[in-house]
């Protein structure tokens, strides 16, 4: 039998959205690891969590060495600082070519400093708006029917 070694995914930032990623990506099997400066936030994982754990900068490059960065298939910024997510999806795209970035901003127009790399943009934002226009616009088709 030969063993698949599981894809690596590591996250930075372990609030609701990273500890819910970490969480889930654990239960289908990926090796997660998460990485957040406030070692509290953990608390947010649950004790399913099957993932490695590490509280320290997520910017600083002996960190993202520490857990393997040039190893990971996926890397995902999610702390609560738009510059701090820029700066670490950059540095898994560019400076450790990550395959498949992801990053989260607050302000849509970050985009910008992301266009033309493998990094993909998740904005809260722009989901709420969409969630509440498909609502909506589900709302009112049912109206119609009527």
């Amino acid at each position: 039998m030969i063993l698949e070694k599981r894809k690596k995914v590591i996250i930075v930032g372990c609030g609701r959205l990273g500890g819910r990623l970490a969480s889930m990506l654990s239960d289908k099997g990926y090796q997660v690891v998460v990485i957040d400066n406030n070692e509290d936030a953990f608390m947010k994982l649950p004790e399913s969590f099957g993932g490695i754990e590490i509280a320290a900068d997520g910017i600083d490059l002996d960190t993202l060495k520490y857990a393997d960065i040039d190893e990971a298939s996926v890397f995902i910024a999610t702390t609560g600082n738009d510059n701090i997510n820029s700066l670490l999806s950059q540095i898994a795209s560019r400076l450790y070519g990550v395959p498949n970035v992801f990053v989260r901003f607050e302000d849509t127009d970050k985009e910008l400093l992301i266009r033309g790399f493998n990094i993909e943009g998740i904005y809260p934002f722009k989901l709420s708006m969409k969630a509440f226009e498909d609502s909506l616009l589900g709302n009112d088709e049912e109206e119609d029917e009527i």
